[in-house]
């Protein structure tokens, strides 16, 4: 990273306050600033070491075409997101709003479009960067006014599932065979049973946001027609259509976590991977999206020899998207770096500094494709195969497919399967948020 750039932490003060109105516990939140001038603040939450490197690279290239510009990288780690988003809401409510934030596109955002916080950014949006995005995910950075709110430095995948390909090979599967959940399952027993390895739990999972991630890809692999309903909020009960998919995939998800270490669920994402990622692994598979190759990368692994991947069983022929991508809000302190920063990311030389060390691919599809492993090569045609043929399905975890109110509550639900409750509690539980929330519930998802 340049010299020039400069990392900042929030400060948090938690205040007992004495007035009844409040109740409880206030937190004033102290914002590490850029002061006036040539600077740029951008918020992310990218912290882990392909991550890490991936922003580095972006700030690099930014300076490279602004070298008096100097960029506050602050860097918020934990929850996938969730820590940084929440300081973000009270900084803004409170009027101090940082430069430009990542964030998900979909409705993580809408709750700063509906407070009227973000500033329309069209001019972003060229015919040039028009014609490089694909229809599907530029449509999911636009308000319900029409007007673009956002911009994406990427496309990542989330129906993945990682495996060490070492343990696979010694256990004698073939991950082509590994086709529906009993198959999947079939073979966590049968590396557990290995005994060239020392591995009891062969399903890497960490924490709650993990659980839930799991979760969400083990509902698409119910069928396209099933998720669709319940991102639209319609499987409300047991007399819904598609309510028994909803039970199902929750049986499906119990089912996995007699294969994942009860010790191990407190673990952050990267943490969960590592346990692939080793000469003795502790286990053999992981469901995450696709951030999860640079972290193989950064261990210096080489894809289709040290790992591998497939879709999760049952969403071959689909996608999941998630996308990182960048805003402007209101009343900010360097707008003009802001609109500088949304071009630079939207251009190809930012998708091509960015993305390589990322695991992502390009939200464009007129980058240099020489530059990316083969990993993101597989993705890339994936990505394709599904534009022409399949389906793309928004994640709910990852802010762009279901209200946050909504996606907020699912973690409980999911980590409750974990033995404390059974599946058809938790598929009623998760109806019965669709009931809660259903007022939040304001756009209506076709994804055929």
């Amino acid at each position: 990273m340049n010299p020039k750039q400069q990392t900042a932490a929030f400060v948090v003060i938690a205040v007992v306050s004495t007035a009844a109105i409040v109740g409880g516990i206030m937190y004033v939140v102290l914002n590490p600033a850029a002061p006036e001038g040539n600077y740029l603040e951008v918020y992310h939450w990218w912290t882990s070491g392909g991550e890490a490197a991936a922003i580095s690279s972006l700030i690099d290239e930014f300076e490279s075409q602004y070298p008096d510009a100097v960029v506050y990288s602050v860097q918020i780690a934990g929850g996938g997101g969730a820590q940084m988003r929440t300081k973000i809401k009270t900084l803004m409510i409170a009027g101090n709003s940082p430069d430009t934030f990542q964030i998900h596109a979909g409705y993580e955002w809408k709750i700063f479009y509906d407070g009227q916080l973000l500033e329309p950014i069209n001019e972003i949006w060229t015919s040039a960067v028009k014609a490089a995005v694909p229809d599907v995910v530029e449509d999911m950075n636009k308000g319900p006014d029409g007007n673009y709110y956002s911009v994406p430095v990427n496309i990542h995948r989330s129906n993945v599932l990682w495996y060490n390909l070492a343990v696979l090979n010694d256990t004698g599967i073939d991950p082509a065979t590994i086709i529906t959940w009993t198959d999947l399952m079939d073979a966590c027993a049968a590396v557990e049973a290995n005994a060239n390895f020392s591995i009891d739990h062969a399903m890497a999972l960490g924490t709650q946001w993990t659980q839930a991630h799991a979760f969400e890809q083990i509902m698409a692999a119910q069928g396209i027609e099933a998720y669709e309903a319940w991102i639209n909020g319609d499987i409300t009960g047991a007399s819904s259509p598609y309510y028994a998919d909803l039970v199902q995939a929750c049986i499906d998800y119990e089912t996995m976590v007699t294969h994942t270490d009860p010790l191990k669920l407190g673990a952050e994402w990267d943490n969960a991977l590592a346990n692939l990622i080793s000469s003795n692994p502790s286990a053999a598979f992981n469901i995450m999206g696709d951030w999860a190759d640079g972290e193989f990368q950064q261990a210096g692994w080489t894809y289709g020899i040290d790992y591998g991947t497939i879709a999760v069983p049952g969403t071959n022929n689909t996608y999941g998207l998630v996308q990182d991508c960048f805003e402007k809000p209101k009343n900010i302190p360097h707008p003009t770096n802001v609109n500088r920063w949304l071009g630079v990311i939207s251009s190809v030389a930012g998708q091509d500094a960015f993305n390589p060390s990322k695991g992502s691919i390009p939200a464009r599809t007129d980058c240099n494709t020489s530059l990316y492993g083969d990993y993101q090569q597989s993705a890339m045609s994936d990505f394709s195969e599904c534009d022409a043929t399949g389906y793309f399905f928004p994640s709910v975890v990852h802010g762009s497919g279901m209200p946050e109110s909504f996606a907020a509550d699912l973690g409980a639900i999911i980590e409750a399967l974990t033995g404390i409750s059974t599946p058809a509690e938790a598929a009623a539980a998760i109806a019965a948020k669709c009931v809660t929330y259903s007022a939040d519930f304001t756009r209506t998802w076709s994804l055929d």
